[in-house]
């Protein structure tokens, strides 16, 4: 996802990490990582109506289900979704 320093290279995923948390660190802010990006992403990817197979592409997932667990739902959310049902 981030260039390397060598031309065609990326970042290892620990390296991406431990730099997150080095500037983190350095202005206080916690409970941020590198997954909670991923997580973020995800979840903003599926909220703009991204197909699901297309962000499980993205992300590497090997199956729907795994992929289910990284999208978060808000209570505004489940509402919405709720009262689309007219009785």
């Amino acid at each position: 996802m981030f260039r390397g320093k060598r031309v065609g290279s990326h970042l290892h995923p620990s390296m991406a990490h431990k730099i997150l948390k080095a500037a983190t660190d350095r202005i206080g802010v916690r409970g941020v990582s590198t997954h909670s990006f991923r997580r973020t992403a995800l979840t903003m990817m599926c909220r703009k109506g991204i197909n699901l197979r297309v962000i499980q592409k993205i992300s590497g997932h090997k199956n729907l289900n795994v992929l289910s667990h990284y999208l978060e739902v808000s209570e505004q959310e489940k509402e919405q979704a709720l009262s689309t049902i007219s009785f």
